[in-house]
């Protein structure tokens, strides 16, 4: 028999045979921690995990017994089935029954709330995820669905945007160091970070619920958004990043802004804009133009209005230099007529004479001596002539 060559078929049928004729197999109770507890119809699918190994269960008609979620740790009453088809070892449990809570997230809890105390998850120390970013660095495994899907997500509305790669390990032993380095040297090379991957089992996504990954994440300066695991997985790379996205895909919306729309968007506003100021022009000219026209009317109106106080004015100081010079040529002609009265060539008119000496005037009789030479003014001339004789009227 040891000579013969087998189909997969009777191989796989031979291990099945075994589990069957297994008697201590059948009917066991085995205990261990739930992990990725899923529902589908009427039967649900869960790993078991013990320290070191970790087998998955077939629940059928899962509400006839206690169901589970992640993290408790039960006991399984059930019996091993090895799948011909396709060769894989399962566990169909029959029963559940609950134990607690399981170690590991009692552990993940304790890194939690340790974290949460040192300021990790505070809201306050994260920053904003650029509205347009031009350079994106995604950290995961290049040969995964996850950067396909971000890649096609973001190039179906954006050609323009850079995408950069750093291909790490997302799951398995020392995946944690390849992502928390990746995350120190891409710290500032870039607008934003992503780091992710796609869903699993709380085994799959352990990485990423380590203190390592949560630290570097925290001290990064770059935004960076975390897109681990399916919408209801959330690790502490959730808790640390700026940013959580419930899908890599999600991520990639966030990041991936879709250029037509804002290029149409910008159009619309400076259209808009355009219009506004033309407006704004065409009521500021017509507004401009009234008040012209209003400024005209009253500056025409205001000018009449002095033009005639100007004349008025004119004509009242005329009227009033008339009057003034009327007042002062009569008044002229009366002291003229004082100073004709007053002037000795008036009275030489009249027949008399005048006598000087030397001269000056002679006013009195007294002025005079014997033999003075006089001058004597008439009308018509002169006499000269000398003293002989002084008289004086008693």
């Amino acid at each position: 028999m040891f000579n013969k060559t087998l189909s997969v078929e009777e191989l796989n049928g031979y291990i099945h045979s075994i589990f069957l004729a297994e008697e201590m197999l059948l009917g066991v109770t085995v205990f261990g921690e739930v992990s990725g507890f899923k529902a589908s119809g009427p039967h649900a699918y869960f790993t078991l995990k013990g320290a070191n190994a970790a087998i998955s269960c077939n629940l059928f008609q899962y509400k006839r017994t206690h169901v589970p979620k992640d993290g408790d740790s039960i006991l399984v009453k059930g019996s091993p089935d090895y799948y011909i088809k396709t060769g894989k070892l399962s566990f169909n449990v029959t029963s559940v029954q609950p134990v607690g809570i399981g170690q590991l997230h009692i552990e993940l809890e304790e890194l939690k709330k340790k974290l949460a105390a040192e300021g990790l998850f505070d809201p306050a120390h994260k920053v904003s995820v650029p509205r347009f970013p031009k350079e994106v660095c995604v950290i995961t495994s290049q040969t995964g669905a996850v950067i396909r899907d971000i890649y096609r997500t973001i190039r179906n509305v954006n050609q323009t945007l850079n995408i950069h790669v750093y291909n790490v390990r997302v799951q398995g032993i020392g995946a944690e160091k390849e992502i928390a380095d990746a995350l120190r040297k891409t710290d500032g090379m870039y607008d934003v970070i992503i780091v992710a991957r796609g869903g699993g089992s709380f085994e799959d996504l352990a990485p990423f619920n380590t203190e390592l990954v949560a630290r570097a994440i925290y001290d990064c300066e770059t935004p960076v958004i975390s897109a681990v695991g399916h919408e209801t997985d959330f690790t502490l790379s959730d808790l640390a990043a700026d940013a959580r996205a419930a899908t890599p895909t999600a991520a990639a919306h966030l990041v991936g802004y879709n250029e037509g729309e804002y290029i149409a968007s910008v159009f619309s506003l400076m259209s808009n804009a355009a219009i506004s100021l033309e407006k704004i022009l065409t009521d500021n000219q017509n507004r401009f133009l009234s008040w012209s026209k209003s400024f005209l009317a009253y500056g025409d109106k205001l000018l009449e209005k002095y033009h005639s106080r100007f004349r008025l004015k004119t004509a009242a100081f005329i009227n009033a230099s008339k009057f003034f010079l009327s007042k002062k040529e009569s008044f002229l002609d009366k002291r003229l007529s004082l100073y004709a009265g007053c002037n000795p060539i008036g009275y030489l008119q009249k027949g008399y004479m005048g006598i000087s000496k030397n001269g000056r005037r002679v006013l009195s009789v007294g002025d005079l001596a014997i033999n003075d030479d006089i001058t004597i003014r008439a009308k018509d001339g002169e006499v000269l002539a000398v003293v002989k004789e002084i008289k004086y009227e008693v």
